[in-house]
């Protein structure tokens, strides 16, 4: 029986990552498709969970290198102190200003970082970075500029 093409692409999307996981402590996954709002597209690890961290999720418009690097950023900011905590703000260590959520919800586990939680299961941690504004501010101030910085927000209901 001949495999669709949709399923010929994930068992290619698979090999890929466990390529990648055999010689990288972990790897990235960029979830960017025209059909989807900016503020939805994300940016998620797999393999962290390996090591007894957080997969980390970065979501919204923000460039996907400079995004992959504040991810490191945080990687390495979590093999410093041990760890990573829910509302943490690492400061100067990473490149921009962050603020750590714990996102280990349902949707998050099964709509968000399958690929991870289905290698290393359900009971996986997952924190959002999320990324300040301009003005340093974050979602959820008053003042944060939504516009200029989108960013889906995973923490607490699920989105719809």
């Amino acid at each position: 029986m001949a495999l669709s093409e949709q399923e010929r692409n994930r068992n290619k999307l698979q090999g890929f990552l466990e390529d990648k996981l055999k010689w990288h402590d972990y790897t990235h996954l960029i979830v960017a498709d025209d059909d989807m709002a900016p503020a939805t597209w994300f940016i998620h690890t797999i393999g962290l969970a390996r090591a007894q961290l957080p997969e980390l999720i970065l979501t919204g418009a923000l460039d996907h290198s400079l995004a992959m690097d504040v991810i490191a950023d945080v990687v390495a900011y979590a093999r410093k102190h041990e760890g990573l905590i829910d509302g943490a703000r690492p400061g100067p260590e990473v490149r921009i200003p962050v603020l750590l959520k714990d996102v280990s919800t349902p949707f998050v586990l099964t709509q968000r970082v399958a690929q991870a939680s289905s290698r290393f299961g359900e009971s996986i941690k997952v924190f959002q970075i999320v990324w300040a504004d301009p003005e340093g501010r974050f979602p959820g101030d008053a003042a944060y500029d939504a516009a200029e910085c989108p960013q889906q927000a995973l923490w607490g209901a699920a989105p719809a």
